[in-house]
This record gives structure tokens, C-alpha cells and sequence, in this order.
């Protein structure tokens, strides 16, 4: 079956008078398109993050499929014509999962309102951030009972809403959207009161399944899905031959309490992950400068610059260590002498006087111009005015480094700043959303400790590392 408005002349499937189709209006600024088939029992309601949920054909490829099950579809906008206009300059509005999911409650209960959808059962189908959405409304309301996301982003809800979803959850993913298949492996461990889960691998898919018969293939596995969990008209169990976890193993190793530690190679690795997150924002209108963080930003930012052939460069920020624990950053300082100071830590320990925050601040300056002679001992200039510039670094602790480093590449006047790291604690990564355009992180963790938690190794990197990889990266 291929994906396309189902018509009169195609034997086997529905004609358009066994379909009832139209245009509607919700709140008054959100549109969607209605199609509900004769004698429908469900309805699959549609979330996309970003552009039109209407309009996209990889939505309407599912819709059809769907449509010619017998379930009612709804592909809505969850953002008013204005707010698609702004969000195609700022890729803001995609990211505010609260609001998207505040639409999508609205739309759902709209829905159980009109006199023909109030009967039929309700699920859920969410692309990238509009999965995020639709996750979190059904936790929330309760109403979905099977849900289907495509290449989602299941990382930005928060774990304990994902506790608490209740409706069948399936996760499908390209096989080669790596960091895209981490979340979702993790939001799979944290369905633990969902009535149904699974992980869904289509082989050789990218994010966008734009590869030949690939949306089809999300289309009808979705389709087997609902069918099994919300028109329950499946006789077997539902069969997945994409999944690449060895069911048993799974819920043995839960059984026993032991949930999967996802952790990264090492830096490189990491970085490789990063770069096919990152590829968005390469294109031909924009030039791109990656910034590493000495030491081991550099490290990580190597791959994503040779991955989005951009230009490449070094910084180095050090933190302003605390007098009681040097672990612990009150701060940290840039090569000009720009400070950023962490005034919530300072309000903690109150002993810590102008005259140690001076002599601190002269100690790391000096480390600083040390470094910079040995990485860039040509003083090259900083290609930062007019680009997008992506500041990586190989973990965010407490932000105090990355937000120095953000808040000196903005007094250069960037097209825009993005800060991109492969781990950082939650609280740091929405601390972090009024330093840049947009924060690129792939593990959010609730419960995070130290960096080096995240990686098999986390060796020391020495200056000689860091001048190989700028003698290969530096042109003359």
C-alpha cells in the first residue's frame, strides 16, 4: 500500500464517500484537517514541533495509512501562522515543550467536545520535539491510549512524567539517527507504568526517514500498533521486527533493578555523536565557526568540525576555583579578564572575600595566556561576527565556563551562539537557555554527579593533544 490520499479508482481502499473530510478551527488560531472514516472507533491525533503538521507529507503519508485502517486522523497546527513565521527565524518555539503541550491538551479537549469525535478512542502520533508534547499531554490527561512517536524527542519531558505515562507507548527511530535512538532507548527504561512499550530501529533511516519507502515502513508498524492497542482488534500480540533489544534480557536486567548505563566511548566518540546532532545547522546560507573549550571541548569539537566542514577554533575559560573545595566553581574568567560570577554559590559561603576572588581571577589569567601561546601562538583572529558559532564543551558541571565563553563570543556580535555538549544536569541546562540561541545536549540526567560518570574513559588530555589537533585544523 503506498502513502497517498486514498481515491475512488484504488480497489481496496477507502473511497471518498466512506471518508468525511474537513477543515477546522480550534481556539481560533489553531487549524487542522478532519478526516474520519465511515464507522471509525478512533482517532489519531497528530503533534509536530515545528512548520505545518498539516502540511507535511511524511504526516499525511501516516494519516492515509492510518485512514485506511478505519481510524479517524486529525493533523493539527500547534502554532498560529504568526508563530510558525518567528519560529522559522528563531527555532525557538519548537523547543517550548509546555507550550506545544498546552495546544495539544486544548486540542484534545476540543476533541471529546465535538459530537462526532467525543465517542471515538483517542490516540496519539508525535514527530521530533512534537513527540515531547505529546508525551507529556498524555501523562497529564490521561486520555490517549496508545501512542506512536517518530524520530521524538522523548529527552525533553521529564523523567517523572515518563513514570507516569500509562498509555502504550511505541518509539520509532531512523538506525542511523544515533543520538536520536539513545533518548529513546532511555525513555524506554522510564515507561515503567506504560501498558505496552517498545523500541522500533528502521534500518538505514536518517531523522527525517526521506530515504526511499522508509516513511512507509514507519506508517504501517504504526498502523500494526494501533491496532493492537487502541482499536484492540489484534487477535496476536504485537510483532517487532525492528526491535534490536533481546526482549528477555531487557526485562531480566529490570527485574533485577539494573537499568542500561548509556556512556560514551570516550570524547571522540562523543563528538561523533554530537556532529550528526549538530547538521541542522549546517547550510549554504550560514558559515559556521565550531569553538572547542580547552581541554577536552577540543577534543570533542575535532569531529563536529570535520563532520560540518566548518571553521575551527580554540578558547580556554577557567573556573574560579572556591576556597573551601577546588572542585566546586564560583565562577570562571576569559583571556580579555571577563568574569562571570556564580552569585548563588557565593551566597553560600560567605567568607569569601574581594581579595581571594582578585588573586584567583590573576592566578587562572595566567594559566590562560600560557595556554593560548602553546595552542594559537599566531594570535589568529576569532571568526565569530555574522556566524552561527557552536561553543562545545565534553561536559557542563556547572555552567560557569560555558556561560564566560557565551557571553564573550556575544560581545562579538554572532549571528547566533549555540552550546553544545554531549551530558549536562538538567538544572544546568535550563540555567543555560539565557546564555545562547539554543542548548544541543544529548543526556539530560536528573541524578548527574560528575562528568566522567558519562564516558568509559576520561583521560587526562595533555597540552600536546590539543596542539596536534590545532596544527591539523588551523590553515594558514
Amino acid at each position: 500500500m503506498q502513502c497517498r490520499k486514498p481515491r475512488r479508482t484504488l480497489a481496496g481502499i477507502m473511497t471518498e464517500q466512506q471518508l468525511k473530510e474537513r477543515h477546522v478551527t480550534i481556539s481560533e488560531v489553531l487549524e487542522g484537517d478532519l478526516t474520519i472514516p465511515l464507522r471509525a472507533q478512533a482517532i489519531v491525533l497528530f503533534a509536530h514541533g515545528s512548520g505545518s503538521s498539516r502540511y507535511s507529507s511524511r504526516n499525511k503519508c501516516v494519516a492515509s495509512v492510518l485512514n485506511n485502517k478505519g481510524i479517524a486522523t486529525l493533523l493539527v497546527d500547534l502554532l498560529s501562522q504568526e508563530e510558525k513565521r518567528i519560529d522559522e527565524e528563531t527555532k525557538h518555539l519548537r523547543y517550548n515543550i509546555e507550550l506545544l503541550a498546552e495546544r495539544f491538551a486544548a486540542v484534545t479537549n476540543w476533541l471529546v467536545q465535538q459530537p462526532e469525535t467525543r465517542d471515538l478512542k483517542i490516540g496519539y502520533f508525535g514527530s521530533s520535539t512534537g513527540a515531547a508534547a505529546a508525551l507529556m499531554t498524555a501523562a497529564r490527561l490521561g486520555l490517549a491510549k496508545a501512542i506512536v512517536t517518530r524520530g521524538g524527542r522523548p529527552d525533553l519531558v521529564d523523567e517523572s512524567t515518563l513514570h507516569h505515562l500509562k498509555a502504550s507507548t511505541l518509539f520509532i527511530v531512523g538506525g542511523n539517527d544515533t543520538p536520536v535512538i539513545t533518548m529513546n532507548k532511555r525513555a524506554l527504561e522510564l515507561l515503567s507504568d506504560a501498558a505496552a512499550r517498545e523500541l522500533a530501529i528502521i534500518p538505514d533511516a536518517t531523522h527525517l526517514f526521506e530515504e526511499s519507502g522508509k516513511i512507509e515502513e514507519v506508517a504501517h508498524i504504526a498502523a500494526d500498533w494501533f491496532e493492537c492497542y487502541l482499536l484492540e482488534t489484534r487477535k496476536n500480540k504485537f510483532h517487532n521486527k525492528y526491535s534490536r533489544i533481546p526482549r528477555e534480557g531487557f526485562l531480566s536486567s529490570l527485574r533485577q533493578g539494573r537499568a542500561f548505563q548509556i556512556k560514551f566511548r570516550d570524547r571522540f566518540a562523543a563528538g561523533q555523536i554530537l556532529a550528526s546532532f549538530l547538521g541542522k545547522y549546517k547550510n549554504d546560507q550560514d558559515c559556521v565557526t565550531i569553538i572547542g573549550i580547552a581541554r577536552g571541548g577540543v577534543v570533542v569539537a575535532d569531529p563536529i568540525a570535520e563532520k560540518l566542514n566548518a571553521d575551527f577554533d580554540i578558547i580556554v575559560t577557567r573556573r574560579l576555583r572556591s576556597p573551601h573545595n577546588s572542585e566546586n566553581a564560583i565562577g570562571a574568567i576569559m583571556h580579555d579578564g571577563s568574569v562571570f560570577l556564580d552569585t548563588s554559590s557565593l551566597k553560600t559561603q560567605y567568607d569569601i572575600s574581594d581579595e581571594y576572588i582578585a588573586m584567583e581571577k590573576l592566578e587562572q589569567k595566567k594559566e590562560i595566556e600560557r595556554r593560548l601561546r602553546v595552542y594559537r601562538p599566531n594570535d589568529r583572529d576569532y571568526k565569530i561576527k555574522d556566524r552561527i558559532v557552536i561553543i562545545v564543551d565534553d561536559g557542563i558541571a556547572t555552567g560557569a565556563t560555558v556561560i564566560a565563553a557565551a557571553r564573550w563570543i556575544e560581545k562579538h556580535k554572532p549571528k547566533r551562539v549555540i552550546i553544545a555538549s554531549p551530558v549536562a544536569p538538567k538544572h544546568v541546562v535550563k540555567s543555560l537557555k539565557n546564555e545562547a540561541d539554543q542548548i544541543e545536549v544529548i543526556r539530560i540526567p536528573s541524578n548527574f554527579k560528575a562528568v566522567e560518570q558519562y564516558y568509559q574513559l576520561f583521560d587526562a588530555i595533555s597540552d600536546d593533544q590539543i596542539v596536534q589537533i590545532a596544527k591539523r585544523r588551523f590553515v594558514s
